[in-house]
């Protein structure tokens, strides 16, 4: 059994210090925000534009590169598959080419649809 007396004294003390850290981290917090600087910088439209045209082409260049990755990296650990889903790929395109007039949306691309089609 342990004394009331002792388990209230080891509470307290075990409150105390949590309430310390608390306040240590509340100054360091205030110190570092009042360290920083709030000021918003005004650029025109065309940069904003620009920098959006940016941002999208890196998202759709990622998004080729991880596919051709991760082709090249199933062409190396499985051969087998790999072959038989590169002639199912070439025959889609194939058919895509000669049988019909195909619509890409939202930045597709024929290669990109040639991944699709082998995954």
């Amino acid at each position: 059994m342990i004394d009331p007396a002792y388990k209230m004294e080891k509470v307290k003390e075990a409150h105390e210090k949590v309430y310390a850290y608390y306040e240590a981290y509340r100054l360091v917090d205030e110190q570092v925000s009042a360290l920083q600087f709030k000021t918003k910088i005004p650029f025109s439209k065309d940069l904003y534009e620009s920098w959006y045209d940016i941002e999208k082409s890196i998202m759709r260049f990622d998004r080729i590169f991880n596919k051709v990755e991760k082709f090249d990296a199933r062409a190396m650990t499985d051969t087998v598959n790999h072959e038989r889903r590169e002639k199912r790929m070439v025959e889609n395109r194939n058919k895509r080419w000669n049988d019909n007039y195909t619509f890409f949306f939202g930045d597709l691309t024929e290669e990109e649809q040639q991944y699709r089609d082998y995954f």
